[in-house]
């Protein structure tokens, strides 16, 4: 059973499709590598789109009271954040080519680039999200700095307030 929310089984359907792609590319003679790059690539997807996804905020303001509510998106396969599969994927693709480090000539210089752009990868992904989290945890939007938020919020408020029913006369439609 495949359990997910949101978005977040688009990283498995990219695991799919780029598996599939990649077996039809490569010959039988690199079966390693056609298991190394799909998970690169979806490592690289999951990260990009989990992070462009899952730091959406949207504020809606409820008519009756006028307090703000802030709905954050979520989208996770098995409980796990897309942005984190990035680093679980690429992880992979470098156990994968650990098994596969005693080869010779040109496979033994694609092995190695693979590695290195497989540890940069894993990097630049961490570095990342402890920025993006240090940034988020010492300026949150919505507390210290409202006045970034306003405009988003004016644009909710006068769309709520208006309505077509505002000033007109509801008496004709009281019993009698």
């Amino acid at each position: 059973m495949i359990v997910w929310s949101g978005r977040g089984i688009f990283s498995l359907l990219i695991l799919f499709v780029a598996l599939l792609i990649s077996v039809s590319i490569f010959p039988e003679t690199y079966v390693d590598l056609s298991f190394i790059v799909p998970l690169y690539i979806t490592g690289i997807f999951s990260f990009i789109l989990g992070i462009k996804w899952n730091r959406t905020l949207r504020v809606i303001i409820d008519k009756e009271t006028g307090n703000k509510i802030n709905y954050k998106s979520n989208h996770s396969l098995f409980w796990v954040k897309m942005e984190y599969w990035g680093i679980i994927f690429t992880a992979f693709g470098l156990i994968i080519l650990a098994q596969n480090l005693s080869r010779t000539g040109i496979e033994m210089y694609i092995n190695i680039f693979l590695a290195l752009f497989g540890i940069g990868a894993l990097a630049f992904f961490i570095s990342t999200l402890l920025k993006i989290k240090n940034s988020t945890m010492a300026n949150p939007v919505f507390e210290s700095n409202p006045a970034k938020a306003e405009p988003k919020l004016n644009f909710i408020k006068e769309e709520i307030s208006t309505s077509k029913f505002k000033n007109e006369d509801n008496s004709q439609y009281l019993p009698k």
